[in-house]
């Protein structure tokens, strides 16, 4: 089973720029994206949007985000981060089959082996994210339901911290209760986050969490003690692949997504290197 994660695109409206600098193409970064997406062969099962899908939350901007996933092969799921509107989220997707008709965008995905469980963890007006008793209780109820079967937790704000001082104050934070359902159900293989707009990987209730590097451009924060950001760096966007053998420990690497992004036939540039052994001959 292969899972491609996608986060933190911050879409803005159409023929608006993001952080209002041009230099930022965040469109262009997201169409390139998608084009390594769909080219993906074979392709993915299905495409995690961990949040953050659009910069400002208005409607202007989920309509924006629409048309450019309108090419997108792949089943995707989406789930809110800090910078997303609940309701306009969902006023979104409203035809997904997995989205919920009211409250927390939480639901689960349970047609392949691997089971994935979405969690809501947004504090709409904040940067932080929380799962409060009501969200906890919710996943407690769904991990109930198969105790069993491997499962893959997916969320934007990690709730582990990182040791970078701006990222740790706006993680996610939860009741205790939730690192002792992860650690005390075996069948939990990870937990997939982002937020934070640059690649981590830690451990959560002694379980692996994955952090995704972003489509966005990163935050540069000079010293981890830093608590605010120096600069905004313009590198690649980036996907994230797992991939999930049954029986086996998920595999996980990034792709970074280069703007002059090409393939060269192998058999093309070994039949030059060969004429070119040969003249040198």
């Amino acid at each position: 089973m292969l899972i491609a994660q996608i986060t933190d695109a911050h879409i803005v409206e159409k023929n608006r720029h993001y952080m209002a600098d041009p230099a930022t193409k965040i469109h262009e970064r997201f169409f390139r994206v998608i084009s390594y997406l769909n080219n993906l062969d074979p392709q993915p099962d299905l495409i995690l949007f961990t949040g953050d899908t659009v910069d400002r939350g208005g409607g202007e901007c989920y309509i924006q985000l629409k048309e450019l996933l309108e090419p997108l092969r792949a089943p995707l799921y989406v789930i809110p981060g800090n910078h997303d509107v609940r309701e306009e989220m969902r006023s979104a997707f409203y035809n997904q089959a997995y989205m919920p008709l009211s409250g927390f965008i939480q639901y689960a995905i349970e047609e392949h082996a691997l089971r994935l469980i979405a969690l809501d963890t947004l504090v709409q007006g904040q940067a932080y994210g929380m799962l409060c008793e009501e969200r906890l209780a919710w996943i407690e109820k769904t991990l109930e339901q198969e105790p069993a079967k491997p499962t893959l937790l997916f969320m934007h704000h990690s709730p582990a911290k990182i040791g970078v001082s701006l990222f740790d104050a706006i993680h996610c934070k939860a009741p205790s209760q939730f690192e002792a359902l992860v650690r005390n159900y075996k069948n939990i293989v990870g937990i997939l986050a982002g937020h934070t707009h640059q690649g981590y990987v830690t451990s959560f209730g002694g379980k692996p969490c994955l952090i995704a590097p972003s489509i966005a451009p990163s935050h540069y924060i000079a010293s981890s003690s830093d608590e605010q950001v120096s600069a905004l760096e313009l590198e690649d966007p980036a996907v994230s692949l797992h991939e999930w053998h049954e029986g086996t420990v998920m595999i996980s690497h990034v792709r970074r997504i280069k703007e002059d992004y090409r393939r060269i036939d192998w058999a093309e540039i070994t039949r030059a290197r060969e004429a070119e052994l040969l003249h040198v001959r």
